[in-house]
This record gives structure tokens, C-alpha cells and sequence, in this order.
């Protein structure tokens, strides 16, 4: 996001748009001088898409990769991150595909939209991380939180091991996610993650 300005800059909204799947937000709009009916105007003429409330699409924007998790990210305000199993979708980990697309987001979020599932929590800096410019969940936190929405032990296993093999985390890191203080989840979660990680050094 940017700063606002008075000046009407179509130009510098289009290419924030297309660095974000072709996404962008009615506060985005209006940090480039762009008015409701300025925005009401151009989404009229077709040159914007309205695709949830508050939330537009640049009409001109070519198809872009994980549109659906860029959605997701613009409409959350920008407060939200993916999360649980579209992470693990997002991070190619295991062989998950979650019906809607999970997002993590602040207590206190009060939107809601049927096309997202959300979770609420309060997320260290050291659980969030980009991937492919996207905004999301650690692949350990990542991997922790879908064992405790209830992924198959088969799936989180494959995660794991695929995470472990790839490099995107180390075993300390899986464990100190699964320990964290106050995490409630941590008897069922934890011998999920030290099973997975002693079958991966065996």
C-alpha cells in the first residue's frame, strides 16, 4: 500500500494491481486519488472488475498464478495471511487441497465472505515469511496448523518429509512450533511432528 495522494494516478494503481495478481482494494483507489466515482467510472467503462466488496480487479491483467490466494490477501485488508492447508498447497507440500482458501488473520477482523475460510491468531514475526510474493504462514507454522484443523497424519507426514528434503525447514523449527507456549493443540499435534521427524532420519 501507499501513501495517498491528491493527484490521480491510474497508472501507479494499475501497476500495484499487477504486481499483485491484478488485485486491489477500494483504500488502494483512493491512495492514488481515485474517488468512488472516479472508481464507480472506470469500473462502469469495464477498465475495472468489481469481484467482492471493496475489492476490484484490473481488467486488463493477465491471468497471474495463485489469483485465488492474491483475492484472499487483497480483501483481508492486507492484515491477513495464507494459511493451514493452502500454505501447504502454496509451499507444494504434500498433496492437500483445501475446498476454500484459509487465511489467518488478526483478532478482531470483522469481515467475513463465504469464499474464504478464516482463522483467527495472534502471529509472531517469525511465523510469516513470503512466498512467490505472497504473504503467508511459515512452512513450519504452516505444517503445525493444518495438523491441528485436522489434516490427514498422512499428509502431515508427507509435508514434513517433503519440507525437510527441500530445506524449507529444519527439525528444531517444526518442534519449536508444535512446543510454543500456550498452544493448545500441542498434545495432539506434537507426536505428529516428532513421529514424522524421527521416520525422516531413520
Amino acid at each position: 500500500m501507499v501513501l495517498r495522494t491528491k493527484r490521480t494516478d491510474l497508472g501507479g494503481l494499475e501497476a500495484l494491481a499487477l504486481a499483485q495478481g491484478g488485485y486491489f482494494d477500494r483504500g488502494d483507489a483512493q491512495a492514488h486519488g481515485i474517488d468512488d466515482r472516479l472508481l464507480s467510472y472506470h469500473t462502469r467503462t469495464g477498465r475495472f472488475a468489481r469481484v467482492l466488496p471493496g475489492v476490484y480487479r484490473l481488467r486488463a491483467a493477465p491471468p497471474a498464478s495463485h489469483e485465488d490466494l492474491w483475492l484472499a490477501w487483497v480483501w483481508s485488508n492486507y492484515r491477513g495471511v495464507i494459511s493451514h492447508e493452502s500454505a501447504l498447497a502454496l509451499y507444494d507440500l504434500s498433496d492437500v487441497l483445501p475446498n476454500r482458501v484459509q487465511v489467518t488473520v488478526p483478532p478482531g477482523f470483522a469481515r467475513s465472505s463465504g469464499a474464504f475460510e478464516l482463522h483467527w491468531a495472534r502471529l509472531a514475526d517469525d511465523d510469516l515469511t513470503t512466498y512467490e510474493g505472497i504473504p503467508v504462514t511459515t512452512p513450519a507454522r504452516s505444517i503445525v496448523d493444518a495438523a491441528a484443523l485436522g489434516t490427514g497424519p498422512e499428509q502431515i507426514e508427507r509435508a514434513i518429509q517433503q519440507a525437510l528434503a527441500r530445506a524449507l525447514v529444519s527439525p528444531a523449527q517444526l518442534l519449536a512450533a508444535a512446543r510454543r507456549p500456550r498452544y493448545r493443540h500441542r498434545r495432539r499435534v506434537l507426536p505428529l511432528v516428532e513421529e514424522a521427524i524421527r521416520g525422516d532420519m531413520a
